[in-house]
């Protein structure tokens, strides 16, 4: 009986852990996934926007799914915010597939200007979510106040 209750108060410390965790896995596992899309979609702009017109599609709806997400849970505005800039068409991903579909396709020397940029946002997304600490979210901020919104 004494093993039973001891695994049971095991069981219960762990789940109670678990449930009061501020990380979101879907945020973590989606934003890792739309990075992959959006670094994959820089790698081929040098080729005709309409040969990558679907993911390009999808791409947008994927950050636009992750703007309502987000934007729909309590004490979360540095993450809605974050979406909203790259997603945005005046920076980061959106402006760049606004200007791929504007040109028809992209130089290299353009893609390897932008792409840093774009994956440090991700990557500053993703280093919040994992961590949700006070350097997480000053990086994440400041990030986000080079931009003046």
């Amino acid at each position: 009986m004494k093993t039973l209750k001891k695994t049971f108060i095991a069981f219960m410390a762990v789940t109670l852990v678990s449930c009061t965790s501020l990380y979101d896995h879907f945020t973590y596992t989606e934003t890792i996934q739309t990075k992959l899309d959006a670094i994959s979609l820089i790698d081929k702009s040098d080729t005709p926007y309409s040969d990558s017109e679907v993911q390009i599609t999808n791409l947008k709806n994927q950050m636009k799914k992750m703007v309502i997400y987000e934007n729909g849970k309590d004490k979360n505005q540095l993450t809605t915010k974050m979406w909203e800039l790259i997603s945005s068409e005046k920076h980061l991903m959106g402006s760049y597939l606004k200007l791929w579909e504007e040109k028809e396709s992209l130089n290299t020397a353009f893609k390897e200007e932008a792409k840093p940029q774009i994956e440090e946002a991700f990557n500053l997304m993703i280093f919040y979510e994992e961590k949700k600490d006070k350097q997480s979210q000053n990086a994440l901020t400041q990030f986000i106040n080079q931009f003046n919104l």
